[in-house]
């Protein structure tokens, strides 16, 4: 776990992290087949040792990691309330409301493949109610778009690393800005 980062959050990212869009990227998809989802699921300790991916479920995965890739983007500053292309596949997950004394949390309500993908929407709703849901993001840099937790004290945070893809986003603005003005 990154310091500072809670669990639910480490997980998200972890799942987002599964499709690497850098051109340099040593495996683009870690999903590649229901084996590998099996295996990371597993890895997450999200399912037993017996438990085995399908395709259907790697189709699932898949969708699930789009459409919260697509809600932690949206996370920099859109307000647009429609819904997420991909999170639509909550629907086929079990999902049930437990309560702990009077307070209400969301879990999955079967184990399996299915029970482990659905242990993500519940770290969805567990970074939601803690507030932190907003700070899990994708780096905005096309190269890049990496997930990460924004950690900054007022949640302005856009690349994933200042160093990398921060100081190369602002170099190119100050190159064109010069190039304008010659």
């Amino acid at each position: 776990m990154t310091t500072g980062t809670p669990s639910h959050a480490d997980l998200l990212c972890a799942f987002a992290n599964t499709l690497d869009v850098d051109v340099d990227a040593t495996v683009p998809e870690a999903l590649l087949d229901a084996a590998a989802l099996t295996a990371w699921l597993r890895a997450q300790d999200l399912i037993g040792p017996d438990e085995q991916a399908d395709d259907s479920e790697l189709r699932i995965a898949r969708s699930l990691r789009s459409g919260l890739r697509t809600a932690m983007l949206r996370h920099h500053d859109d307000e647009d309330p429609s819904p997420v292309a991909g999170l639509d596949v909550a629907a086929r997950l079990p999902l049930r409301v437990d309560f702990d004394g009077t307070s209400p949390r969301l879990a999955p309500a079967a184990g399996g493949v299915k029970g482990g993908l659905a242990r993500l929407l519940v770290a969805v709703a567990d970074a939601q109610a803690a507030g932190d849901w907003v700070r899990v993001k994708v780096c905005i840099a096309d190269e890049c778009q990496w997930a990460f937790y924004d950690t900054s004290k007022n949640r302005s945070r856009h690349w994933c690393s200042m160093g990398v893809c921060g100081n190369r986003q602002k170099t190119r603005t100050y190159r064109a800005r010069r190039r304008a003005n010659q």
